[in-house]
């Protein structure tokens, strides 16, 4: 059963993390290892791009509750493409590449 990860960029979402849709990821992916269909070490990963409200803190709080949750914050905005980016690459190193700096 393969291990998946769901990479969200996210640069200023404080509004949108608040609004439940972190309840809402988190029962899906859930449900999808609850029916066998992916592994249960799978998790949601947010990559914090520079963000200037209050995400970093959020998601810093959600990660120390569940460990299905887990980010990297990024120094400034590099876009959501370069977010996207940096992470896959670790993702599909399997390991190799440096994971000191997911939290």
């Amino acid at each position: 059963m393969g291990k998946l990860y769901v990479i969200i960029p996210c640069y200023n979402e404080e509004e949108v993390l608040e609004r439940g849709v972190l309840r809402v990821l988190k029962e899906k992916l859930e449900s999808l290892i609850l029916e066998n269909k992916i592994s249960n070490s799978s998790k949601i990963l947010f990559v914090d791009d520079g963000s200037k409200d209050r995400t970093l803190e959020i998601l810093q709080k959600v990660s120390q509750i569940d460990t299905i949750f887990s980010y990297i914050s990024l120094s400034r905005n590099f876009g959501h493409q370069s977010a996207l980016l940096a992470e896959s690459f670790f993702v599909e190193d399997r390991g190799r590449g440096r994971r000191d700096n997911i939290h």
